[in-house]
C-alpha cells in the first residue's frame, strides 16, 4: 500500500488528491475496524496516517514550486 515518496512524486496532482482521498477511506475504515476491535494489524492505521501526511506534503511542494 505504501508507495516510495519518489514515485508519490512522478504523480499529477489530481492522482495524488484521488490516493488521498482512498486512503482517508481506507484510514476510516481501519479506525471504525479498531473501535469493534475486530482489527488485527493495527499498525496499519499508523502507516496510513503517514502515507496521508506524505502526500500532503507533496502536493504542498507541489504548489511552492508552481508559485516560483
Amino acid at each position: 500500500m505504501t508507495k516510495r515518496v519518489s514515485e508519490l512524486r512522478k504523480l499529477s496532482e489530481e492522482d495524488l488528491k484521488k490516493r488521498l482521498e482512498e486512503l482517508k477511506a481506507d484510514l476510516l475504515k481501519r479506525k471504525a475496524e479498531a473501535r469493534m476491535g475486530t482489527i488485527k494489524n493495527t499498525s496499519s492505521i499508523r502507516n496510513i496516517r503517514k502515507d496521508i501526511a506524505r502526500i500532503y506534503t507533496i502536493l504542498s511542494e507541489k504548489k511552492r514550486n508552481e508559485k516560483k
